[in-house]
């Protein structure tokens, strides 16, 4: 008999709950043994994400592109320029919007951006960041984040706009102070872009006393070569120049909204919207979202061209990159 969905949450938290009690355990084992150990089990969990299988929509989306892959240098002390695969899926013809995933996400994840941006005359590209999705690896800083970005963009060209989501919006900022990436729009969904917070979360989680804190915030830094001041929000922010727009859900459990309000504090002109009931993912696919961010990524475009005009267009895009 299949459990109920209550039982089956039930066995979901207990289970998660015991892989938590096993993983302090073991930090715990680490650390008594060497702290230079323990700090390195606990950079290991931190960078190490987890991958999820795309629902159906995800996969319908990505059926209608031009799949294709590149090769992203990972610039940090930790790879010290290893090349890594990249996954990538791109639509339509005309000024490009980089779509960009958050952590342990999926480009596809904002895949209902698609059809509203191809229709408003733009094109669409997305990948799977590494250790993500159909990309190479198993691990990810948010150095190799930007660093992967920053390759993509270069292989495209000019972006019209970037649009991230969660750790996505570190990665972007990152990008632009690392590696000078920037759009002439910006659109940043439920933005986990205070970097402090998400490294003092899992500190807390995994239960790590001051010294064995330190030792891990010394490690982390070392390995992405990346001091933590560099990734203060107000230094990140510095290469938002044109036009900004901040989405956040106020009932967001896991990204509080006070990131995107932070964010705004530090853009004036950035146009902040809030919204109500759609949690850090459903903001994704709603349609009163969708419609806003289209509507603002593709303010002051001019109209879609002929489809004529799109398919001479496609015979002379590039096949290069397949990005």
């Amino acid at each position: 008999m299949p459990m109920s969905s209550s039982a089956a949450k039930n066995s979901t938290t207990v289970r998660s709950e015991r892989l938590v009690r096993f993983t302090r355990a073991a930090l715990q084992a680490a650390y008594a043994v060497d702290g230079k150990l323990g700090a390195t089990f606990a950079e290991r969990l931190f960078t190490s994400p987890r991958r999820f299988a795309r629902p159906d929509r995800e996969r319908t989306i990505l059926a209608t592109a031009r799949a294709g892959e590149l090769f992203v240098t990972l610039r940090s002390p930790r790879w010290a320029g290893t090349t890594t695969r990249v996954a990538t899926w791109r639509w339509g013809y005309g000024p490009t919007v980089l779509l960009v995933h958050g952590w342990e996400g999926r480009g596809s994840q904002l895949g209902a951006l698609v059809e509203p941006l191809v229709a408003a005359g733009l094109s669409v590209l997305t990948f799977d960041a590494p250790a993500h999705g159909d990309s190479a690896g198993s691990r990810l800083y948010l150095t190799d984040l930007a660093d992967t970005i920053a390759d993509v963009a270069a292989a495209t060209g000019p972006l019209h706009a970037i649009i991230a989501h969660s750790f996505g919006a570190a990665g972007t900022l990152l990008a632009g102070t690392r590696h000078g990436v920037t759009a002439k729009k910006t659109v940043l969904i439920s933005p986990n872009a205070i970097v402090a917070d998400s490294v003092s979360r899992f500190e807390r989680f995994i239960a790590l006393d001051d010294s064995a804190r330190r030792d891990f915030e010394s490690s982390l830094v070392a390995s992405s070569g990346v001091p933590f001041e560099d990734l203060d929000l107000a230094h990140l922010v510095t290469t938002l120049t044109g036009d900004t727009m901040i989405v956040h859900d106020r009932d967001d459990r896991e990204v509080p909204p006070h990131h995107a309000e932070r964010l705004a504090a530090l853009v004036p002109h950035a146009d902040l919207v809030l919204t109500d009931g759609l949690g850090h993912r459903r903001i994704l696919r709603d349609p009163a979202v969708l419609t806003r961010l289209t509507t603002f990524v593709a303010a002051s475009l001019m109209p879609p061209v002929s489809s004529l005009v799109r398919e001479v267009d496609a015979l002379l895009a590039s096949p290069s990159t397949g990005a």
